[in-house]
Parts: C-alpha cells; structure tokens; sequence
C-alpha cells in the first residue's frame, strides 16, 4: 500500500482529511469493534475519535477506563468529518451500516490488515486502541454521558 500526501497551496489540519479520519475509523472498528465483523455503534466512533485528537484527551479515556468508566472524561462532540468519512467508507464499502451499527466488510479489513502490517504508521493511535479493546461497551459509553450531567 502506497500512501502519498502531497502539499496543498494551503493548510488543512491532518484531523480534517477525510482520508486520515477513515484510517482512524478502520483502526477503531479492528481494535475495539465486537464480533468477526467488527461491528460499533455510532457515538463509539464519535468518541474515540474525539479521544484520539490530543495525547491528554487519551489518558483521560485511559484513566476512566481504569475506573471502569465511572471517572467523568468531560463533553465530547459529534463531528461533522467522522459522520462524512463513515459515509465515504459506506459507499466504497469499507463498512456496512446495520442500523445504528457499522461493521467492517471484507474491503476494510484487507485495508485495516495493511494499515495494521505497516508498522511505522497510525503507531501511537494503534497503542491506544489497543489498550482500550473490546472494554468500551454501549453500556460503559452511557455511564460516560450520564457522567455530563452528574
């Protein structure tokens, strides 16, 4: 797989490509979706993308994590790119959308396989995928939003 970025006459912040959220979205899917097809739920998504965008945002997930989701990690919000990249993903079938649910097809994970085999890429988000895994339930995200109101 060969990922070329090239200059643009101006900036767009890496977080606002479209093409960087859905490598994101690939590697939360893998690392904490549920079952073979790596199936998550919306506000998932929403959220760990959000955790992903700074290293303090990331231990605080992590430090709620290690209270089983009962520390407050604060307001998170939903972001018009990761609504936009899953609906990118959808249409070049990277994902299916069940409901509420997106799962990976067999598109995205051949594409995950070599994002994941490419060990000098995504380091620092893999890392912290891996520590949260299969531990962020829909049921641990609602004690985080019913946290906001606490």
């Amino acid at each position: 797989m060969e990922l070329i970025i090239s200059k643009k006459p101006f900036s767009i912040s890496t977080n606002a490509r479209i093409f960087y959220r859905i490598i994101q979205l690939l590697l939360i899917m893998h690392y904490t979706g549920r079952s073979n097809n790596k199936t998550i739920p919306l506000m998932k998504a929403h959220l760990l993308i959000w955790a992903l965008q700074t290293k303090e945002r990331e231990n605080l997930f992590l430090k709620s994590k290690g209270n089983e989701y009962s520390t407050s990690i604060g307001i998170w919000n939903i972001d018009q790119n990761t609504n936009q990249a899953l609906t990118y993903m959808h249409e070049d079938e990277l994902c299916s959308i069940d409901q509420k649910n997106y799962a990976l097809t067999e598109n995205g994970k051949n594409l995950v396989k070599k994002i994941i085999d490419d060990k000098s890429i995504f380091v620092e988000e893999k890392s912290f995928l891996i520590k949260i895994g299969s531990s962020l339930t829909e049921t641990n995200i609602t004690k985080l939003q019913n946290l906001w109101i606490s």
